[in-house]
């Protein structure tokens, strides 16, 4: 989204952003032989939060009542919302997997785009020049050298 920004296209990129680091990041770790520790990421599901509070300035008039209004039967509490988070973190199942999505409890399917490894990698990449950190090809002395430039 160089060129133009959509806030909807925006929110979209960060979801696929999200899913894709997470493989990448399973993935390094994996091929590094580093265990107990597993990545997830997850869809927690509709839930009443502030997020679209601008979206009648940028998308239409009236876009915030629409979307609270139609949504509003699909809505998960805070409590609700948690569950997938709360899945992941204790449930034995988990303790085995890393690297994938989730949503309502259970393993989920994402988009092609997310199960790109090309895009993963550029990600990983893009994100590491940001920080100002090389992108080393042994994922351990990468490790080493981000412990070493955060103390």
């Amino acid at each position: 989204m160089e060129k133009s920004y959509a806030p909807i296209g925006s929110y979209v990129q960060s979801k696929l952003a999200n899913i894709l680091f997470t493989k990448e990041l399973a993935r390094r770790l994996k091929e590094a032989n580093i265990h107990g520790i597993n990545i997830y990421s997850l869809h927690p599901g509709l839930i009443p939060t502030e997020i679209t509070r601008h979206t009648s300035n940028t998308l239409f008039r009236g876009a915030s009542f629409c979307y609270n209004t139609c949504t509003g039967l699909f809505f998960k509490n805070a409590e609700q919302g948690a569950q997938t988070t709360v899945y992941c973190s204790v449930d034995e199942k988990t303790a085995n997997e890393t690297g994938l999505y989730y949503s309502n409890c259970g393993v989920s399917t994402t988009y092609g785009k997310a199960n790109n490894r090309q895009y993963a990698e550029k990600l990983w990449n893009v994100s590491c020049r940001l920080l100002h950190l090389e992108p080393e090809k042994n994922f351990t002395t990468f490790l080493e050298t981000v412990s070493r430039q955060m103390v």
